[in-house]
């Protein structure tokens, strides 16, 4: 049962409201749960099972999907060009300065690489995805404390599970990017949050390891991303202050001498390229990045408010099934201390996400723990009963929610047929998984088995996701252009080449799987480059292919093929052709 208008720890097994202290025993509670497997839920073990759940889900695709553009090979290469350089405070991609982003996630990047011995020729990109999985790990551990501590047993595992198979999770730890790990940043950050702000009746003053913790999280996640941080924890601050009508909770988490641990940790390197690229990172990150994105839609990813809902049942899915059905629960649960700190985490934030035109969907990410908690509060407090009283909200969410599990599967499946011209076997068993799981946690949802529900999606989303991202998306070939150039000029150059240039592509993921040196061009570039040096090689688009003739009549040189390869350029939406030349002998 669930403290309504209080709150209880699963350790004690004791509610209590909050008074002036904060500190007010009321009452015991019973365990809701009676099934043999209660018992791993609520015993330590269950982080090891978390941890179990979240490598079954992430573990799939990791060394096998090549570098994703842009971002993903972006970070990589950048990093890569640390490693290469040995200069660790600047940040180059090629000749340019990449001075849009801090250093933290780089230098991660960086470690990971190093402690995995290396690149693997294989698929160089894997290495630098490890911080991220990292992250998605730990964020889930900490989501699982966070709702053992101030939910119960249950609800936290049901949380942290929830979190674990969301699809946008899924692919950040997947990808070498920034946002996973600042995820973890973020949970580490609100647990102090939450344990300066709920005191345990007879608390004594926070432990020293908690309130450096949070301190040391606000620090690392500003050298990882920025200010973001800042913006989630602090609004949940401000909230979390008004909603009490006092702020003396707040000296819990050391403010002196606290408040230096995060500024000791961001400000060196912050101080290093701001001396050594003479301010222009305080300008571009902050006037030509945020500042942008602020007031317009940057690169073209400018949506209207509201977006961000409206992408919420895909982007948390499969787990959307289940908070969508808690929104009754919080709504009459909304004055429950944990409730309040888990609304204090999102909504503020996402207000300010939703009204900032630049939108991506990773962008809220570090606010999806705090649903996920609240879903699974929700699912322990008395929701095995049928539907209820306003049958036709449950019966909308459960029908929204199948159709997008339904429209999941079609896309896996049209996937293959739209880009590589051809039906593929992984992705219509991957699709078949998808439906598998929609058809049956619809079956339990539409009767009122909520738990069932979970049970079977949550345990389902291990096979679609491995199948999903483990199979079926390594094994196309239309998206992984830059791999298949790399195989077409090993199977006719085993020996090597000489310089390469690319006419008509220049994503970053090319970088990755060619090398450093590649250079990015037009067509008459690449002629002039195989005029120039015989062991050169061209990759010409067919856009390309006038200028580069033209460029080869004028230098009076000849080219021969080494083969074509086709493909689709995902990260601008159109099909390519790319034409591997060397110079004629």
């Amino acid at each position: 049962m669930f403290c309504s208008g209080k709150f209880r720890s699963s350790t004690t097994g004791v509610c209590w409201d909050s008074g002036a202290d904060g500190t007010i025993p009321v009452t015991d509670f019973a365990q809701t749960e009676s099934a043999p497997t209660a018992w791993l839920i609520r015993s330590p073990v269950a982080y090891a099972l978390i941890l179990l759940f979240g490598l079954a889900l992430y573990l799939p695709g990791l060394r096998t999907i090549p570098a994703v553009d842009r971002d993903e090979a972006r970070f990589a290469q950048a990093t890569r060009q640390m490693l290469q350089s040995g200069d660790y405070i600047d940040i180059r991609l090629q000749d340019e300065a990449r001075l849009k982003k801090p250093i933290g996630i780089y230098w991660l990047q960086a470690a990971a690489t190093k402690l995995a011995g290396g690149e693997d020729m294989r698929n160089p990109i894997w290495t630098y995805r490890l911080p991220s999985l990292v992250g998605a790990l730990g964020a889930i551990l900490v989501t699982l404390a966070i709702g053992r501590r101030w939910l119960g047993a249950e609800a936290g595992f049901a949380g942290a599970a929830m979190l674990a198979a969301t699809l946008l999770l899924g692919m950040e730890a997947r990808q070498a990017k920034t946002d996973a790990f600042l995820l973890l940043t973020v949970l580490v950050a609100m647990a102090g949050l939450a344990e300066a702000w709920m005191p345990a009746p007879g608390a004594a003053p926070m432990a020293r390891w908690r309130w450096i913790s949070f301190w040391a999280a606000i620090g690392i996640g500003i050298l990882v991303k920025g200010p973001i941080i800042l913006m989630v924890v602090g609004l949940a601050a401000i909230v979390l202050t008004v909603s009490d009508r006092r702020f003396s909770w707040l000296a819990r988490l050391r403010p002196w001498p606290g408040i230096l641990i995060a500024p000791a940790i961001a400000l060196p390197w912050l101080v290093a390229i701001t001396i050594s690229s003479h301010g222009a990172f305080i300008i571009q990150s902050l006037g030509g990045d945020m500042a942008a994105k602020l007031v317009g839609a940057k690169e073209s990813h400018g949506a209207p408010p509201g977006a961000y809902l409206a992408m919420f049942p895909v982007t948390f899915w499969p787990g959307s099934l289940f908070a969508l059905l808690a929104l009754p629960w919080v709504w009459r649960n909304r004055h429950d201390r944990a409730v309040t700190l888990c609304l204090a985490w999102i909504v503020p934030s996402w207000l300010v996400f939703e009204a900032v035109p630049t939108k991506l969907p990773h962008y809220v990410l570090p606010l999806y723990p705090a649903i996920a908690l609240l879903a699974g509060a929700a699912l322990f407090d008395r929701l095995t009963s049928p539907i209820g009283r306003r049958p036709w909200a449950a019966y909308a969410a459960v029908g929204l929610w199948t159709l997008v599990g339904v429209a999941l599967g079609g896309v896996v499946i049209a996937a293959a047929p739209l880009g590589d011209g051809r039906l593929s076997i992984r992705g219509i068993v991957a699709a078949l998984a998808i439906w598998a799981v929609t058809a049956g946690g619809a079956w339990f949802g539409w009767r009122g088995q909520r738990r069932q529900a979970a049970a079977l999606v949550l345990i389902g989303s291990v096979v679609v996701l491995g199948l999903t991202f483990g199979a079926a998306i390594p094994a196309l070939d239309a998206p992984w252009i830059a791999p298949r150039l790399k195989e077409a000029l090993f199977e006719k150059l085993p020996a090597g080449h000489g310089p390469l240039l690319i006419a008509g592509y220049s994503e970053p993921s090319a970088l990755i799987a060619l090398g450093t040196d590649t250079k990015f061009g037009g067509g008459a570039d690449a002629a002039q480059l195989l005029a120039g040096s015989g062991n050169a090689i061209a990759i010409v688009g067919a856009d390309q292919a006038d200028a580069f003739e033209a460029g080869l009549d004028e230098a009076k040189v000849s080219a021969e093929s080494l083969g074509t390869v086709s493909g689709f350029n995902y990260a601008k939406g159109k099909r390519v052709a790319l034409t591997l030349y060397r110079r004629a002998p």
